[in-house]
């Protein structure tokens, strides 16, 4: 019993120094772009009450990834005593009554952290669709094809010939490289992203791993989307937020392409978006 408690705090006092780390690198490269002089102690108690709330989504973001990768671990075990669970008994699904919207999560996690936007969505009649790329190790690349893959899977089985797609984080980078790869037989309407480093990150400059590294500020992906550009008949919207700690700067977040609507957001971390309704109030309207 001990042990576990050790883990558990272990854990969380991980959990806190990365949060820590990665809002002080963020602080540090923002001051320094924006001449600000004052130190990261001398910050109103606002921002402060924003790290916090930044920290509890992770937490729950964290407590979803958990519960997906038990979901996705037990159907593992009974698929190889060949029970697939929810295959029996089923009715061919009805067509979706408009234009279905995929859910992208963000690097390292899985489909169940965008849970909380397909709730919102289905709530007011939407079709939701939560697509989960993996394992995390691939190149942006491999999740576009998993994605196209996806998307040709709804097509024959429910009838569906176009989509919207709402991405977080490297979500969005995984719908613009699928478009780009398949462009002519792209079926993404419209595409709005959350908190997508479309410029890089200088924080994943500490990355040794496939997407990670792509993400890095002018790496090679991220020129061969910028050229590529948007196609005609994709409309798109990039939410950024001007307190998202994973992407340094926060105007890497921007997606500077003819065509596309920026939106900015203040005081929101880049877990929270997901969970922000002032965010969900622009999803809705671009979707409208």
């Amino acid at each position: 019993m001990w042990l576990l408690e050790a883990i558990l705090y272990l854990v969380i006092l991980l959990f806190i120094l990365f949060q820590v780390m990665t809002y002080s690198i963020r602080w540090h490269d923002e001051a320094r772009l924006r001449g600000e002089e004052r130190s990261i102690w001398e910050c109103s108690p606002r921002l402060l009450l924003s790290v916090l709330a930044e920290m509890a989504c992770y937490a729950l973001m964290l407590l979803l990834l958990g519960a997906d990768l038990i979901i996705f671990l037990a159907r593992a075990v009974l698929g190889r005593f060949g029970f697939a669970p929810g295959s029996r008994g089923q009715r061919p699904p009805a067509p979706p009554a408009g234009r279905p919207v995929v859910l992208l999560h963000g690097l390292g996690m899985r489909g169940l952290t965008v849970w909380p936007l397909a709730l919102r969505l289905r709530w007011e009649g939407r079709t939701a669709h939560i697509f989960t790329y993996w394992p995390p190790g691939r190149t942006v690349e491999d999740f576009a094809r998993q994605l196209h893959g996806f998307l040709e899977g709804l097509r024959r089985e429910r009838g569906c010939e176009d989509f919207d797609v709402v991405a977080h984080s490297l979500g969005g980078l995984v719908a613009r490289c699928c478009i780009r790869m398949y462009e002519g037989d792209h079926r993404i309407r419209r595409l709005v992203t959350l908190g997508t480093p479309h410029g890089g990150s200088e924080l994943w400059r500490f990355s040794m791993y496939g997407p990670g590294r792509q993400l890095r500020p002018g790496g090679e992906l991220l020129r061969a989307l910028d050229e590529t550009g948007l196609p005609a008949g994709v409309e798109a919207w990039a939410i950024a937020s001007d307190f998202d700690e994973m992407i340094i700067p926060n105007a890497n977040a921007r997606w500077e392409a003819p065509g596309v609507t920026n939106i900015a957001v203040e005081n929101l971390g880049h877990a929270r978006m997901i969970f922000s309704g002032k965010v969900y109030g622009h999803i809705r309207e671009a979707l409208s």
